[in-house]
């Protein structure tokens, strides 16, 4: 009987969601990189091969991860980058920020060619 019980309570248990959560702030991220250089980097270093791999970012062929992460870190910590909708926004949406204009992806569309002055009516 007490095995039945254990696995009902089990069973509802695993069967409620958990709550979600929360992110921290950009600006609360980028305190803790002061505090924990390491752990911030790996943070940063995964959520550029994530957004590498999904074509979101492109990183130049000499640039490594690691590279790319301390240019990240750099970009974020420079006061003209970071708004402060940006500084409260969760720590990810400030990553996407600074990689998507740090590692841009050329657009796949070919140029447009440019349009041709007009033509001058014929002389009469």
């Amino acid at each position: 009987m007490k095995k039945v019980l254990w696995a009902s309570v089990a069973v509802v248990a695993l069967s409620v969601p958990a709550p979600a959560e929360e992110l921290p702030k950009l600006s609360e991220f980028l305190t803790v990189c002061y505090r924990d250089n390491t752990a911030c980097m790996q943070k940063i270093k995964n959520y550029i091969e994530a957004a590498k791999s999904q074509k979101i970012i492109c990183l130049p062929a000499d640039t490594s991860v690691r590279e790319a992460a301390a240019d990240t870190l750099s970009w974020l910590r420079k006061d003209d980058n970071v708004t402060p909708a940006l500084a409260a926004s969760p720590f990810d949406d400030g990553l996407y920020e600074a990689t998507t204009k740090l590692y841009p992806c050329k657009s796949e569309q070919p140029a447009q060619p440019p349009v041709p002055p007009p033509a001058e009516p014929p002389q009469q």
